[in-house]
């Protein structure tokens, strides 16, 4: 009988599916209420009647993205000139690419295509590189499988957007900048390993040998060895002592077929070397022997240490303390940005009231927070 059911039957009631604060139509909406985003922008979230008051005035999707979207941006300062303008949450703001090595980046690119060329940017995530491809005169069509994403692209940099699988774009002859997912947002673990990347290690090689030219984005720890063209430009990039990315430089992007850059972006200065990985010389650094007073120790700077580039960089002036600690030590002072060095005023041993002996004959104090390596040297 139409419209009968069996009292038998237990019920069981599905609600209608209510988009939560990461669906696009609630972003859409926060875009049309200025008024949301100004008020989320004044609250401080751990404080929940201030929480709460926000939640009587908008409902309650709404107040999570605006008070996503506050957070992001806040974060978004040590990234972004624009950051308070910026349509973002907070891990795309953490995968962004920062505006200084966007637009380092993007100037190669420019030095290789015509103005206004056409260039794909694939898995855009918040547009971090976009902004900076835009703004150097580049043609951008930015492409993200998460259609928030993609949105928030296009406001901010201003360019058109598509929602799709990359894996389903058409990759001959293309110009393109990849950066491959590599984190899982739903337990926010980061993978170094290629086969953990979205797209996968197929398609990373695919796109290596049949665009154009392309810059495809990694974390500084891939290890390159995983990918089986040799004909890439491997670029490693710091920014202000921090390491940040390894750029895979391909096709006409390519300025020495197989070579390794280290990049260091720091204001409004940039140093950049290229060379062979101390791994692939013959004549690479010797390893010292006595040290002395007198001598300086040296630290590399992170991009350069990545590379392998001691060789490199010293330029026959010092040798390493011990392979692969990542000190050298030298006669003079090494060149900056590429190492920060330490004159050796004097030699002890391990214990507490030598160095302190020693500290106090150059006019120096143990600082208080060497507590902790002066019970250590103790130990010892």
């Amino acid at each position: 009988m139409a419209g009968s059911f069996d009292p038998g039957t237990p019920i069981v009631y599905r609600p209608p599916k209510v988009p939560d604060w990461r669906d696009i139509s609630v972003w859409l909406r926060l875009h049309a209420a200025p008024e949301a985003v100004d008020a989320a922008a004044q609250v401080d979230s751990r404080d929940a009647a201030s929480v709460t008051r926000l939640r009587r005035r908008f409902d309650a999707d709404l107040v999570s993205a605006a008070m996503e979207l506050a957070e992001a941006r806040r974060k978004a300062v040590a990234k972004f000139v624009r950051a308070g303008e910026l349509w973002c949450d907070v891990a795309g703001v953490e995968q962004a690419s920062g505006e200084r090595v966007a637009s380092w980046k993007a100037g190669r690119m420019r030095e290789v295509l015509a103005a206004d060329a056409a260039v794909l940017d694939l898995c855009c995530g918040i547009g971090g590189d976009a902004i900076a491809m835009a703004n150097a005169g580049l043609r951008v069509t930015a492409v993200d499988l998460d259609s928030r994403r993609a949105w928030m692209t296009a406001r901010n940099a201003g360019c058109r957007t598509l929602v799709a699988d990359v894996e389903s774009i058409e990759l001959g002859g293309a110009v393109i900048h990849a950066d491959p997912a590599r984190r899982d947002e739903g337990g926010g673990t980061r993978s170094w390993s290629l086969d953990d990347h979205r797209p996968g290690r197929e398609w990373i090689e695919r796109a290596m040998r049949e665009t154009r030219a392309a810059a495809i984005k990694f974390s500084p720890g891939v290890d390159r060895r995983e990918l089986s063209s040799s004909s890439a430009e491997w670029e490693y990039i710091e920014d202000s002592g921090r390491l940040l990315q390894a750029v895979a430089w391909c096709g006409a992007f390519t300025q020495r077929v197989g070579s390794t850059r280290a990049t260091a972006l720091s204001g409004d200065s940039t140093a950049s070397l290229i060379g062979t990985p101390d791994s692939e010389r013959e004549d690479r650094i010797s390893v010292v022997q006595v040290l002395e007073s007198g001598q300086w120790i040296s630290e590399p700077s992170p991009a350069l240490e990545r590379a392998q580039f001691l060789t490199e960089a010293a330029a026959g002036r010092a040798a390493e303390i011990e392979r692969g600690l990542g000190l050298v030590a030298s006669g003079s002072r090494l060149p900056q940005p590429w190492f920060e060095g330490f004159i050796v005023v004097d030699e002890c041993v391990a214990r507490e009231d030598a160095i302190a002996a020693v500290l106090a004959q150059q006019r120096c104090s143990l600082p208080q927070r060497q507590v902790r390596l002066r019970r250590h040297l103790n130990r010892e």
